[in-house]
């Protein structure tokens, strides 16, 4: 992939305005568990957690999300974005809306009955602002022929999206106004589950895997047809996935031993899904063409071998029914190891290219520019990574181990290394290290090492 296809009017304006907000309310979030104010010191389903919940799915990842897609898109379906405008009208709506739903979230843990209506008022304003984005995002990737393999994971991404954020504004209205807590009776307790599935797995894992089937081929110089596999992936986690939330949605209302089958076999299916991806992954490590992998794709690992321990981790709660108990260690392995894991990855390799193709893309052949490389350092980033998801080990040891001060501590552990590697991103969107001499990065080749 060129700088060229990156750039003119293909290159997002507000980008990194998206990650910039995205990050501070990661750090908001963990400073609100580390603190005592949500889980794992209060109850998972306390308004307080919830608030911090949702500081990290939507003030966090959804935001990370949609910034990297609004970079990511036109270069997979070669259209470019029909307004930037409206990227940032939804970046407004997205933080203002987020803001809102931690307000409502905290009013209906003091018993502020007066401010409660910021839950679905800030809902409302998420929903708005992820529809422009969808809108936004979808346009170039329907004018796309043929749609590739990753634009078919957002698409589907998209879908869990909507019937993530429906179930939420829902939530939301059987919270706050009494007329219709009778008839939404029943999502308010297992559909709790089927929000999460919808979310974490339809939204945030389809399209993390449409993203990293673009970004680990092109930096890593590996061949980007998937073919058979990449297909088998898609068809088990996208079908397998519908399958499952639509019969645990129908399951609220008339359980039966038949829709409780349905659900099971579709997060089989999704399982299988993810097993094959996490084969496709490892192929792609193979056959790579870059002798040095950088340090962003190396730390990568962790972040994929939290993924492989989290279906693992499911498929032992589920079959021994303690899901209910053990859910909330489970969902912090998703969120903090798999998917902030694989953001916080990406990060350290989009924010120095977007910077490099917006101050220096244009002085190519004008003279000396120095190389995407050349504005990070990846000695002072890499132990921060390290240390990143050896904390999240720890604290999802400790969380079912029931040491809830060991965990909290795993927590300050995380949010000092987000805070040291947002210091790397500035750095490198500062060109900071642009122009110190560079010693060459040594790999282990046992692990590392391209195989034909």
């Amino acid at each position: 992939m060129t700088a060229g296809a990156f750039m003119s009017n293909r290159v997002s304006r507000w980008t990194l305005a998206y990650f910039a907000c995205a990050l501070l309310n990661f750090v908001l979030a963990q400073a609100l568990m580390i603190g005592g104010w949500a889980y794992p010191a209060r109850s998972l389903f306390a308004p307080d957690t919830f608030a911090a919940v949702h500081l990290i799915t939507l003030g966090w990842l959804t935001l990370l999300m949609f910034g990297a897609l609004l970079q990511f898109v036109p270069v997979i379906s070669s259209q470019p974005l029909p307004s930037q405008k409206l990227a940032l009208a939804a970046l407004i709506l997205l933080e203002t809306g987020v803001l809102g739903m931690v307000a409502g979230f905290f009013a209906l843990g003091a018993g502020a009955a007066r401010f409660t209506h910021c839950l679905p008022l800030g809902g409302t304003l998420v929903a708005l602002g992820a529809l422009l984005s969808i809108i936004n995002i979808t346009i170039p990737l329907l004018r796309a022929r043929p749609l590739p393999l990753p634009g078919r994971f957002v698409l589907a991404g998209f879908a869990f999206l909507l019937a993530t954020l429906t179930l939420g504004l829902l939530f939301a209205l059987a919270l706050t106004v009494p007329a219709l807590r009778t008839s939404l009776a029943p999502l308010l307790g297992a559909g709790i589950g089927m929000h999460a599935l919808a979310g974490f797995g339809g939204w945030f894992t389809l399209t993390a895997i449409g993203v990293s089937y673009k970004l680990l081929p092109m930096f890593m110089l590996a061949p980007e047809e998937r073919g058979a596999p990449g297909e088998a992936v898609f068809y088990l986690c996208v079908v397998g996935l519908a399958f499952a939330f639509g019969a645990g949605i129908a399951h609220l209302y008339r359980p039966t031993e038949a829709l409780a089958l349905a659900m099971n076999l579709g997060l089989v299916a999704a399982a299988v899904g993810l097993v094959f991806y996490l084969a496709d992954v490892a192929r792609i490590y193979r056959t790579r063409r870059r002798a040095v992998v950088e340090l962003h794709n190396r730390v990568a690992v962790g972040a994929f071998v939290a993924l492989a321990a989290a279906a693992l981790i499911a498929a032992v709660l589920i079959a021994s029914g303690t899901l209910a108990v053990h859910g909330g260690v489970l969902g912090f392995v998703v969120l903090f190891g798999w998917l902030s894991g694989l953001g916080l990855t990406q990060l350290y390799k989009i924010v120095p290219f977007l910077t490099w193709l917006g101050r220096f893309g244009s002085r190519l052949g004008r003279g000396p520019v120095p190389r995407v490389q050349d504005l990070v350092d990846e000695r002072h980033a890499m132990h921060w990574f390290h240390i990143y998801f050896a904390a999240v080990a720890v604290g999802a040891i400790a969380g079912f181990a029931g040491q809830v001060m060991v965990w909290r501590g795993a927590l300050a552990v995380t949010a000092a290394a987000t805070l040291m590697l947002m210091l790397e991103y500035w750095r490198a969107w500062r060109g900071t290290y642009a122009d110190r001499p560079r010693a060459p990065v040594t790999v282990p080749p046992k692990f590392f090492e391209g195989r034909s």
